[in-house]
């Protein structure tokens, strides 16, 4: 609900600039009201009328479907110590993102709008878009929060002479947190004739077909939370080199191609590609420990003689740190006692990464209704020495909407 009351003041701010929602001029701060007179200015004098049509009517209130899904795989390489032996493991983790379905809403004034998405029938979570979008310029950006409860996972198991490979899928005895934010920005050359907004809010008519080259900058931010809870110190210690989260950063600028085309009156069909490059990636790996040892580092000793846990001074009560797991022992509930704690932090810097930003929509307006199509797909990679993660962010939009 924190994301709907945030759109809901959005939402309010941006009605007080209308006259029509109105009752007086004079309950209208002048801020606000010249604020939407420069908008109503700029969307008329901007744009070429033979390439691109304003509408007359300003607002716009669209019903939005939207399938999307933040696609992670994360890979990791670690060792482990059995029968004595070094065993080198890389493991390939697919987190089950499952596509996500939402229905949402989206109110915008000219170029400026603001949407919010919820699952029906179940914890919506946080999903957020605000837009600004002007003939020469846009701005977009987008905020998911979402949890995760199972990955599959290929490991690929070295021991002495011999490989084994084994895939299998898992449940998270704890699910996991995934949260991502993405801003991007672009400035459109030929911003009088082509319009990226035509296609994808329909915040103007593209007339006649035309395209422009586009320049971008995006900042994207990421983080993969497997420590939510002690009760994943398994999956920590052993499948992710003792990594409980990892975060990233990302600058990246972009040389893109954009082109409308208008087969018939009122139908706009739109392709974009942009390649980016990353200027500054800053990737942060937090580092747990834990009070049992997964990778078979400690002796051979019974589970029974190590006593109660004291989490204060960190050590069992016959004065060892860690105990061994025994995953096959049943009659050990080692929910009730397992402990985690972060031991350190390390951050890298990585430069000159190249990222892919592809876009299609369609649309079609007719009197003040209008019905769209898009879909946008973005595609990062960053990684840490031992760890490696594989970015793939996607949604499609099916809008129905009305002009105010």
């Amino acid at each position: 609900m924190n994301g709907f009351k945030i759109l809901t003041a959005i939402v309010l701010c941006m009605l007080s600039a209308s006259g029509s929602m109105a009752q007086t001029d004079s309950i209208k701060p002048n801020i606000i009201k010249a604020l939407g007179n420069k908008l109503d200015t700029k969307a008329f004098t901007k744009y070429d009328p033979l390439y691109i049509d304003v509408p007359e009517s300003p607002w716009r209130v669209i019903l939005r479907g939207k399938m999307d899904e933040n696609k992670i795989d994360l890979n990791s390489t670690n060792t482990w110590l059995l029968e004595g032996y070094k065993c080198n493991m890389d493991m390939t983790m697919n987190f089950d993102s499952e596509i996500n379905k939402s229905i949402g809403v989206w109110v915008g004034y000219r170029g400026i709008g603001a949407a919010y998405f919820f699952k029906p029938g179940k914890k919506p979570g946080i999903n957020i878009a605000l837009s600004a979008t002007a003939a020469k310029f846009g701005i977009n950006f987008r905020f998911r929060d979402m949890q995760i409860d199972k990955l599959h996972l290929k490991t690929e198991m070295s021991y002495g002479d011999s490989t084994q490979v084994e895939e299998d899928d898992y449940t998270f005895r704890n699910p996991i947190n995934i949260r991502s934010l993405f801003l991007n920005g672009y400035y459109v050359f030929n911003g009088k004739r082509y319009s990226q907004g035509a296609a994808y809010n329909q915040v103007v008519i593209q007339r006649r077909s035309a395209g422009s080259f586009l320049l971008g900058v995006t900042a994207y931010a990421s983080q993969v939370e497997l420590n939510t809870s002690s009760r994943n110190a398994g999956v920590i210690l052993a499948m992710t080199d003792s990594v409980g989260s990892i975060s990233l950063g990302k600058i990246s600028v972009g040389l893109g191609y954009g082109y409308n085309w208008v087969p018939a009156r009122g139908w706009t069909v739109n392709a974009m590609g942009m390649a980016n490059l990353s200027i500054s990636d800053n990737i942060i790996r937090s580092l747990y420990d834990s009070n049992y040892d997964f990778l078979g580092n400690e002796t051979e000793q019974s589970v029974e003689d190590y006593g109660t846990w004291d989490k204060e001074n960190r050590r069992w009560q016959n004065g060892k740190t860690h105990k061994p797991m025994r995953f096959n022992n049943e009659s050990v509930n080692w929910d009730n006692d397992i402990d985690m704690w972060q031991v350190k932090e390390e951050s890298s810097r990585t430069r000159w990464a190249f990222n892919l930003d592809f876009r299609v929509g369609v649309a079609y307006c007719w009197k003040r209704y209008f019905v769209s199509v898009n879909g946008i797909f973005t595609h990062f990679n960053y990684g840490h020495e031992n760890n490696k993660v594989n970015v793939l962010d996607w949604y499609t939009i099916a809008s129905l909407g009305i002009r105010l």
